[in-house]
């Protein structure tokens, strides 16, 4: 269990919509829009070599609460850009670039950073340069959108929350997706969650003084 804002978040308790084990052809459930994508003995390979983003997204949507929980590794040299979304629309082909949708990631941002953005516009953000990840070391990643409220956890621990007050929620925007930037990752044992959580009334026990 994680807390998202004033939210409990329970993962073992929520509803499993989407399983990919990575044992297919990458065609099977993801379209690939950028970038290089290959699978091998149940590891999925991402790779870009340019300033530009590498993605893949799901055919299907999954409209609502959502949770990604997948295993992540940045695969050495890298140490950047282990990227993944959610609530998103797919490539835009006219520009060439990712359309709306809430991209997110670990060690962005060309600073190493982590965190969440609201693309393309950016103008909803939220960052943190206290998370580094290492090259060669696999992360469990567990990432989503509640309500208004979006949130990136790794290894079971929440460090980054952000609230949209315009969440992203129209028809078509459902898809989700993986990623890398000038980077290359793996990943395995990609789900997506619908989210179970109960709200909260935190409160402090009065102190003994």
């Amino acid at each position: 269990m994680f807390y998202v804002f004033d939210n409990a978040v329970y993962p073992e308790k929520s509803e499993l919509l989407f399983h990919d084990d990575f044992s297919g052809k990458v065609g099977d459930n993801w379209e690939v829009a950028s970038g290089g994508w290959t699978i091998k003995n149940g590891v999925l390979l991402g790779c870009i070599r340019e300033n530009r983003g590498g993605l893949i997204y799901s055919h299907e949507q999954f409209p609502g609460d959502v949770m990604l929980d997948f295993y992540g590794t940045l695969v050495s040299p890298c140490k950047n850009d282990l990227n993944f979304t959610f609530r998103a629309v797919g490539w835009d082909k006219f520009n060439n670039d990712a359309s709306t949708g809430y991209i997110g990631g670990l060690g962005g941002w060309w600073t190493g950073r982590a965190g969440i953005e609201k693309y393309p516009d950016c103008r909803v953000q939220a960052l943190t340069g206290a998370f580094q990840p290492e090259s060669g070391r696999e992360y469990h990643i567990q990432a989503g959108i509640i309500g208004d409220r979006c949130f990136l956890a790794v290894d079971n621990a929440v460090i980054v929350e952000m609230r949209d007050p315009e969440p992203i929620c129209h028809p078509g925007s459902n898809r989700v997706g993986l990623g890398v930037y000038c980077s290359k990752a793996e990943f395995r044992d990609f789900k997506v969650l619908r989210p179970k959580y109960v709200h909260q009334k935190l409160c402090y026990p009065l102190p003994q003084f």
